[in-house]
């Protein structure tokens, strides 16, 4: 009584399907709940979790393209879609997919390096998601994702890896140190280059400024021998800057490099002003005679 009341009562659980068949053909899917067959009629042939599964896909030996032997192993996430295909698309889809998976773990590894089996990983494994979607719709299963665990490779290759990452280390290193080198030769070069500017900036702002003063200087000097010429006394003005220079030539003296050749009274200097007003005397007839004649010559 109890194994035909289950059969006429099915309880299906929460994230599972059922596939009821009358007489051997299929006929519905039970949803989760409550369900009541016809005894002898209907009978529950297949039933499916709809709930996300991981199988692990053994260890295998792959060849990459530059013929290395390497294990490699995964793990399958899948679930059950389309419960009708699942039960009639294969007699075994779970472990078909399985299956596939190891081989097209297998495809992919094979179209890349040993190298860019370690940096594309990720890739690998879209690769391989991708193959498996194509296949597995028809078996009313959706391939969720794959992910590749383990890539073991011999103990030789291990050494020759080990060196190649050394050496590499030890080229980034240089690289590193050369370029620092460079950097800081630029850096110094320029700094030495802003100096340079700077320093013929200042000798050039300095002869400007000396300029200007001496400019200056020469029409402040042009301006009082003016006045003074005015006045009647410019020799007043001279002998002041004769006196002057006199002065500024002797404090000049005491420089270890100048050679001069002087006078033997050079502890007098009204003699030196003397003389020189004797000078600027004797110009200003020359300059007043020929001043006339010039004059005489354009009156005739």
């Amino acid at each position: 009584m109890g194994g035909v009341l289950n059969k006429v009562v099915v309880a299906v659980p929460h994230q599972y399907s059922f596939i009821v068949e009358r007489f051997g053909k299929f006929e519905k899917v039970l949803k989760p709940g409550l369900n009541f067959l016809i005894p002898l009629v209907q009978n529950v042939s297949y039933q499916h979790s709809l709930k996300e599964q991981s199988f692990q896909v053994k260890a295998q030996n792959a060849v990459t393209k530059d013929n290395v032997i390497m294990q490699t192993d995964g793990v399958l996430y899948l679930r059950v879609k389309d419960p009708v295909k699942c039960s009639y698309g294969a007699k075994d889809p779970i472990n078909y997919m399985y299956i596939l998976a190891q081989g097209v773990m297998r495809s992919e590894i094979g179209k890349l390096t040993l190298d860019q089996t370690f940096e594309e990983r990720e890739k690998i494994n879209n690769n391989i998601l991708e193959n498996l979607t194509q296949a597995s719709e028809k078996w009313g299963i959706e391939c969720l994702r794959y992910e590749i665990r383990d890539i073991k490779v011999s103990e030789a290759i291990r050494k020759v890896m080990n060196l190649e990452a050394e050496s590499e280390r030890r080229k980034r290193a240089e690289i590193l140190k050369s370029e620092g080198k460079k950097t800081s030769q630029i850096n110094i070069a320029e700094a030495i280059r802003k100096s340079h500017i700077l320093e013929a900036e200042g000798r050039s702002s300095e002869i400007m400024l000396n300029a200007e003063a001496q400019v200056q200087r020469i029409n402040y000097i042009a301006t009082a021998l003016q006045a003074q010429k005015e006045l009647g006394q410019e020799n007043q003005a001279a002998k002041y800057l004769l006196a002057r220079q006199y002065i500024d030539s002797l404090g000049e003296l005491a420089h270890p490099s100048k050679n001069l050749l002087l006078q033997n009274n050079l502890s007098d200097p009204q003699f030196m002003v003397n003389s020189s007003l004797d000078l600027l005397n004797q110009k200003q007839p020359e300059n007043t005679t020929s001043s006339d004649n010039n004059t005489q010559d354009q009156q005739k």
